[in-house]
């Protein structure tokens, strides 16, 4: 594609959706409201989403299911946004609070080890959580900041992990081998554009990637059957991993 995994990785379909947001937001003439705070209910969204981001709202054809509103819908309609007949209004908990505090708290390590290298999207959360408080038509990203912590502590312990466990990985044969083995899940990412989950997974000690409709949980083994795609290098540490395709993935 052009691309390399670190480039792919920070071109991420939601970091250019909420920079999308940023750029054409409108102006608006409400007040600002404490960072504090919106990081508080940005975190009950999140709870109310079963700690899920939700990029678009959904709605569904029988009563018994409730709409499930996007967590940057919900944020903004606490805040005054319009609210539509199928909204309930939610107040967050001290858990909420809670963990408002430890988002702050994981962002301040980012201040501390300088922005320099970091990119645009990233900076732009930093920023907006480093204020004392934050305009309208940046709740949008606040929305977001539970969620990219939590992929952003995982991934911290994920390339600790293969730069001591991994770090000695082997390429699983040459193109078009076929790879067969019982493969430990270590991370699992949405990829909207794919419509399918990509995995990071190691088989006898050696890193695997590859792509799957079905959502299997970080941890769990499976049984892989699949042919080798390409040679790469693993996009947080640089350790050999091989890609594969025709995976089929059976119970241990």
């Amino acid at each position: 594609m052009g691309l390399t995994n670190k480039q792919a990785f920070k071109r991420d379909e939601l970091e250019v959706e909420l920079g999308h947001e940023l750029t054409h937001a409108g102006p608006r003439k409400t007040p600002n409201v404490k960072t504090s705070e919106v990081l508080a209910i940005a975190s009950a969204a999140y709870r109310i989403n079963k700690f899920e981001y939700i990029k678009d709202t959904r709605r569904f054809s029988t009563e018994e299911n409730k709409t499930q509103f996007a967590n940057k819908e919900l944020v903004k309609m606490y805040f005054g946004g319009y609210k539509p007949d199928d909204f309930i209004q939610f107040s967050p908990t001290e858990e909420d609070y809670t963990a408002a505090e430890d988002i702050r708290v994981w962002m301040k390590r980012y201040v501390l080890l300088g922005l320099g290298h970091l990119d645009d999207f990233k900076r732009d959360m930093i920023e907006a959580v480093s204020q004392d408080d934050i305009k309208h038509n940046r709740l949008g990203i606040l929305a977001f900041i539970p969620e990219f912590v939590k992929r952003d502590k995982h991934e911290s312990g994920l390339k600790k992990e293969i730069r001591v466990e991994y770090r000695d990985s082997k390429h699983l044969g040459k193109e078009k081998d076929v790879v067969e083995g019982v493969a430990k899940i270590l991370d699992v990412r949405y990829s909207a554009n794919w419509e399918s989950y990509n995995y990071t997974a190691v088989i006898d000690g050696n890193l695997v990637s590859f792509m799957n409709k079905h959502k299997h949980e970080q941890g769990t083994m499976k049984r892989v059957k699949a042919k080798v795609k390409a040679l790469t290098e693993n996009r947080l540490f640089g350790a050999n991993e091989t890609r594969l395709n025709y995976v089929k993935l059976y119970k241990v």
